[in-house]
């Protein structure tokens, strides 16, 4: 009888140090591939639901929720032209700190990121129908931690040339993307090597936030403001979508107003099928040129993961900070 229990004492010692070889062998790949640290798994898990094969894949790892600063319906047709001169320069720095932890049984995987990215807006010319303005990245730093490995880098330093991350990170400093933009702040054109989005699932790790480009779009360094200058301290609007199954519900007020700058705070909850989130926040606005000199958000996001067709239960944390000043 002992050597029977000691036999399958050994045995199962055997099974868990090849199961801790293996997690070894994929954590030390995982900053390369990060997606695939939680790949080495069994069957997809059964859920009281529709089809697994219907969760949307890493929908909750790459989404750093952002509220839009949306006008009040009674105000939505009151615009203000851009104030922008020819020579204006400013300098936007995009701070993310994540943290998303998926589990599956007793199984659990954490990963964070804390990343940064400063971006140059320079207006090279103005005319009574629009600007040309080129968007440059300056500088990223980033930082990801995943199950005990981790990664740091600063495009001010040496990068690791082995690093696929790293590699694509490197392409992204000094990019420049030429935008013409109208007086409204709307996109009509966009050139250069900067425009392409970062959407895949490995920069998705990274935490960076994706702040593509988009013709039609906004630059993103302004909000249409006119309706704002007439509201009172304590003035509060409701906007609620319902889009793709998905409902959002964002409610806004004026927190604070001085003579040059007016704080507008929010909070926002958006519910799907598989996931729910909740943010609050602030937006600090110029009075004068409708710049937003400072946006605060935290969100917290929570739901159904399929990663290589395996069901995890996956949530997601986000402080997410963003300044911008006039830098000529």
């Amino acid at each position: 009888m002992n050597k029977i229990i000691n036999y399958g004492l050994n045995h199962q010692k055997d099974k868990m140090t090849t199961h801790i070889k293996k997690l070894k062998a994929i954590l030390t790949l995982s900053l390369v591939v990060i997606a695939e640290i939680c790949f080495a798994q069994t069957a997809p898990r059964k859920l009281d639901m529709k089809k697994a094969t219907e969760l949307p894949a890493s929908a909750l790892l790459n989404t750093t929720v952002i509220t839009p600063l949306i006008l009040p319906a009674t105000t939505a047709d009151g615009h203000r032209q851009l104030a922008f001169k020819k020579g204006d320069g400013y300098q936007k720095t995009t701070v993310v700190n994540s943290n998303t932890v998926l589990q599956r049984y007793d199984q659990k995987f954490s990963i964070s990121s804390n990343s940064s990215v400063t971006k140059n807006y320079n207006v090279t010319d103005a005319t009574k129908s629009g600007f040309a303005v080129a968007v440059t990245t300056k500088r990223i730093t980033d930082t990801l931690f995943a199950m005990g490995k981790s990664m740091a880098y600063n495009s001010d330093q040496p990068s690791d040339t082995s690093s696929y991350i790293q590699k694509r990170l490197t392409a992204m400093v000094g990019q420049t993307t030429n935008v013409s933009l109208g007086t409204r702040d709307t996109i009509f054109d966009i050139k250069g090597g900067g425009s392409q989005a970062v959407n895949d699932t490995l920069f998705a790790f990274t935490g960076l936030q994706n702040d593509q480009l988009v013709k039609g779009s906004s630059l993103g360094l302004t909000v249409d403001y006119a309706a704002f200058q007439t509201m009172k301290k304590g003035y509060t609007w409701v906007d609620t979508t319902t889009s793709a199954g998905a409902t959002v519900k964002n409610t806004f007020w004026i927190e604070s107003k001085t003579d040059k700058t007016t704080t507008i705070a929010f909070e926002s909850a958006q519910r799907q099928t598989y996931s729910n989130s909740n943010t609050n926040g602030v937006y600090v606005i110029d009075n004068t040129t409708g710049v937003v000199l400072v946006r605060q958000m935290r969100s917290v996001t929570t739901g159904y993961q399929m990663l290589n067709n395996v069901v995890y239960a996956a949530s997601r944390s986000t402080a997410f900070t963003e300044s911008c000043y006039k830098i000529q």
